[in-house]
């Protein structure tokens, strides 16, 4: 059994045991039914998801990749790699699969860490829910003070891993072997 199934087994565990001192078997089947409902709305969330991902793999093919890394190249490829992370609709079971799926297809690291992190920082999706919550100028001023982050990075990734790919980005060229080596 792994060890991440184990904690989690645990933890259930213990909180079915603290559900049920504090309100008997009804709570702890009212926490069974709420878990139930949670399930089903993200079984149809992931449901839909991976259609969109299967959908984008086939219309991303290696040849349309390349021709637009060639176009779009250095820079100009980091920024947009950027900002096409920030406007990434979804969560991690959405994003990480996608990005999982250009492993075959040769994408550098440069662009998929550019990648990451512009949905991390930037997440556009993210300003309505910030400028109701909190205040319109904090969160015109955090989106400005980021803006240079996931760039920075992906030129720094591009500087010290410039000819990997997803395959395997610390590998060094030629080396087939799978040891984790970085050359920095």
């Amino acid at each position: 059994m792994k060890k991440s199934l184990m904690v989690i087994s645990v933890s259930t565990a213990i909180f079915i045991i603290i559900t049920y001192v504090v309100g008997g078997s009804s709570l702890v089947l009212k926490g069974f039914n709420n878990s139930i409902n949670t399930a089903v709305q993200s079984a149809l969330m992931l449901l839909a998801s991976f259609i969109i991902i299967g959908q984008i793999q086939v219309l991303l093919s290696k040849e349309i990749l390349n021709k637009w890394l060639q176009k779009f190249s250095g820079i100009r490829g980091i920024i947009i790699s950027a900002f096409a992370g920030g406007l990434f609709p979804g969560g991690p079971y959405i994003y990480y699969p996608f990005i999982l799926s250009f492993k075959e297809k040769e994408l550098p690291f440069y662009i998929l860490i550019t990648f990451l992190f512009g949905k991390q920082v930037y997440d556009f999706s993210r300003i309505p829910m910030e400028v109701s919550l909190v205040d319109s100028n904090i969160a015109l001023i955090r989106n400005l003070i980021t803006i240079p982050i996931p760039i920075i990075v992906g030129l720094l990734a591009q500087r010290f891993f410039h000819n990997r790919t997803l395959e395997n980005p610390f590998t060094e060229a030629g080396e087939k072997d799978g040891s984790n080596h970085c050359d920095s």
